[in-house]
């Protein structure tokens, strides 16, 4: 709003603090929305590192079962075996909602029908692989959801920093200077006006003094 856009009156002025303590308001509060989102996000780079960090381990162990197994049953058994594996996932999402952003939740559960083998063509680390690598797959549900959290929640925090910005150092600024325009200008006419009459009585008063 440039000062020279608005008529400096009493109306104009009234409606000028009215925007400008609105501006104030909102600073304030997209200020304060500002700072939870950032500690929200924070925390959650922290969840990302640790659960990133998790499913490398996870995996690793995992993979070393399955090395296991196909040491001690042959390739050939173990890719029979794994034909006859029946596990299904099932993921599930919902979400909360974190200052009108909303952050996903990974359900991830199983369904399956064991045993898949007889015992005796199978290995203790085929059903040890089995048990790591539904793990895995878990941890990568919860990592999916922190990720697709972290974008989320960064997108908001830099939009909302830049309306805090706007605010800052745009509308509030443009505001203040608007109102001290108008206060100026209407002390300039009271002035004026005041000068104005004061000539007007004296004139009066003159005349009356001349009048016999």
């Amino acid at each position: 709003m440039a000062r020279y856009e608005i008529a400096p009156t009493k109306t104009n002025l009234m409606r000028v603090k009215r925007d400008l303590g609105f501006a104030h308001e909102g600073w304030e509060l997209l200020d304060q929305k500002r700072k939870i989102l950032v500690v929200e996000l924070m925390g959650l780079i922290d969840r990302a590192v640790e659960t990133q960090e998790e499913v490398e381990k996870k995996l690793d162990v995992a993979f070393k079962a399955l090395d296991q197994a196909m040491l001690r049953m042959g390739r050939r058994d173990l890719t029979l075996v794994a034909l006859g594996v029946h596990i299904r996932s099932d993921i599930k999402f919902s979400e909360r909602r974190v200052m009108g952003v909303s952050i996903p939740k990974v359900h991830v559960d199983f369904d399956d029908k064991s045993p898949y083998v007889a015992a005796v063509e199978s290995s203790i680390w085929l059903s040890e692989a089995n048990v790591r690598f539904r793990e895995v797959l878990k941890l990568i549900g919860r990592l999916a959801e922190a990720r697709i959290s972290l974008m989320r929640l960064a997108r908001e925090v830099a939009k909302t920093i830049r309306r805090v910005n706007a605010l800052e150092k745009i509308f509030i600024p443009d505001y203040e200077e608007t109102l001290k325009y108008i206060i100026m200008s209407l002390d300039e006419m009271d002035r004026e006006a005041f000068f104005i009459n004061k000539l007007i009585k004296g004139h009066l008063s003159k005349r009356k003094e001349a009048t016999p």
